[in-house]
């Protein structure tokens, strides 16, 4: 286990350029020197799990349809949809020898913790990595780890629209094409509004869950900001990798020929950044 005695915690979000969220993420692994737990939104995109292929995910035509970017994370796992009304939480644990099915039972019992604090009852954690409701999964969770570190990260459904989630992802006979790539499990799902009948806003959560985990890791609470080298790693990683077709159409080419035309120019749109997300890099001040 790590030597330090707090965990830091911060809001880091930038909900209008989902590539740079996800830029920021693998930063905030990578860099981190004690343990930190991060929240942030997403607003209205696809994030697909670094072995999948886009066109076996995604219905591409209806995401650009509806104004839906694609963008591909650095660890495994399935795909899942993002707007404002879904809270992301990640942490990261230098220093801590744990396996992944560990991290994930000591972050999952800490989301269970924190929303039963809130009013959240039949709330359990469901190994290897989701959260249900009374059989309805509200949060699903990825991680990896190096041979310093251990990090994992989950998306919690509070007042998502979930029938835009059944319009872009895609449960067809596609998925089953080719069992070289990770395939998302179709699960039903629920919000923690819906099971609360009651708005809960972001910061309860971000309040819950940072409590219930500083009680599992024995470590004080360390409220803190994005460090400034920190973001500029991010908008590098941003440039070459995240803001890159390379990285998010990725597999692509192996399945191409179950891809039409149209299909395959909208996966090209909605897997980048428009004119205004690249405008807003400007706003960082970090070039």
């Amino acid at each position: 286990m790590s030597n330090s005695r707090s965990l830091r915690v911060f809001v880091a979000e930038w909900p209008e350029n989902q590539f740079f969220n996800l830029a920021f993420e693998e930063v905030f692994y990578t860099e981190s020197k004690q343990p930190t737990l991060r929240f942030w939104r997403n607003d209205k995109v696809v994030v697909i799990g670094r072995f999948q292929s886009p066109p076996l995910e995604i219905n591409a035509v209806e995401a650009r349809d509806l104004g839906i970017k694609l963008v591909r994370r650095f660890t495994g796992g399935g795909a899942v949809y993002h707007d404002l009304g879904n809270v992301n939480y990640a942490l990261t644990l230098p220093g801590y020898n744990l396996s992944i099915e560990e991290s994930f039972s000591v972050v999952g019992s800490a989301v269970v913790e924190a929303l039963s604090s809130l009013g959240v009852n039949k709330v359990y954690y469901r190994p290897l990595n989701d959260i249900e409701v009374d059989g309805l999964k509200v949060s699903g969770m990825a991680a990896c780890r190096s041979h310093d570190r251990v990090f994992i990260h989950g998306a919690m459904l509070v007042s998502s629209d979930i029938s835009i989630l059944w319009k872009v992802l895609k449960i067809s006979r596609e998925k089953l094409s080719d069992k070289k790539f990770t395939q998302s499990r179709v699960k039903r799902v629920t919000t923690v509004n819906e099971v609360l009948g009651k708005t809960v806003r972001p910061e309860e959560l971000y309040k819950a869950i940072s409590e219930a985990l500083s009680r599992k890791l024995g470590l004080e609470i360390e409220w803190s900001e994005p460090q400034k080298s920190e973001l500029k790693k991010a908008l590098d990683l941003y440039k070459k990798k995240y803001a890159t077709l390379e990285w998010n159409l990725k597999y692509v080419d192996e399945v191409r020929d179950l891809v039409s035309d149209e299909e395959y120019e909208a996966l090209k749109e909605i897997a980048r950044p428009s004119e205004k997300q690249e405008k807003f890099i400007e706003v960082l001040g970090l070039e």
